[in-house]
């Protein structure tokens, strides 16, 4: 069974609420019967300013994303793998376009798609167990790259009431990145053995949808984790029917 551990970098949380929208950001009515397409178009364009980060609205630099620690199990080590990464790097998000949004006022639900055109993922590992049908082991560097990428993140929303200001926290986050292709690079596996480590390298890019199938529920949960934070902390800033209103003069 998959069991993923994040610790992210993150900016520090900040009191104060009742903000504006920023200026770049364009709300789109609730009332207005096209208002997924008015959202997708605006989102098209703000896309880039996210990814940038403004520390008014407490929002990180997403490119690169930073993660301190990020831990893969894959059932137990006589037939599955555990890998250890940190000091984590994810590139590619700059790059990113929105393709789809659909907004459920009623159901209080909320899903985008995002179409990544590479992430690369560098940093440290740790790695034992069986990859496939093959033993594994290996303390080192590893270089993840992931083409042409489907990514779709869905989340729920409840309401918190605040000096007559009403507040939308999401929850019951969920994203799913689906690659069209995947590189992996491992350093120094075998103890540094470089035939083993050249071959087991081989093997995986050979094999890299099934590695991947075993890896992807971490990359997943981890765009999840730090996607939520992200926007309950601009969410807590400006209130529901300042980024929603229900129609704008």
């Amino acid at each position: 069974m998959l069991k993923p551990v994040f610790v992210v970098l993150l900016l520090a949380a900040v009191a104060n609420a009742g903000l504006p929208l920023p200026s770049i950001i364009k709300p789109c009515a609730r009332s207005d019967p096209n208002f997924n397409d008015c959202a997708l178009q605006h989102g098209k364009e703000t896309l880039p300013y996210f990814v940038k980060g403004d520390r008014n609205y407490n929002i990180p630099k997403m490119d690169p994303l930073e993660i301190t620690e990020m831990s893969v199990s894959d059932g137990p080590s006589q037939s599955g793998f555990s890998i250890n990464f940190r000091d984590v790097k994810m590139y590619g998000l700059k790059d990113a376009s929105a393709e789809k949004v659909e907004y459920d006022f009623d159901q209080k639900h909320v899903l985008y798609g995002i179409r990544v055109p590479a992430l690369t993922i560098l940093g440290k590992y740790e790695i034992s167990g069986r990859i496939l049908v093959l033993p594994i082991t290996g303390k080192g560097d590893v270089n993840i790259t992931l083409l042409d990428n489907g990514l779709t993140f869905s989340f729920d929303y409840v309401f918190e009431y605040r000096d007559g200001e009403r507040y939308y926290m999401s929850k019951n986050h969920k994203a799913v990145v689906e690659p069209s292709k995947a590189f992996y690079r491992f350093t120094n596996l075998f103890n540094g053995d470089k035939l083993l480590g050249t071959q087991m390298n081989e093997f995986m890019n050979e094999n890299w949808r099934e590695v991947y199938k075993s890896m992807s529920p971490s990359i997943s949960e981890a765009f999840a984790q730090v996607i939520g934070i992200i926007m309950n902390r601009v969410s807590a800033l400006v209130p529901f029917d300042v980024i929603y209103p229900e129609t704008i003069p």
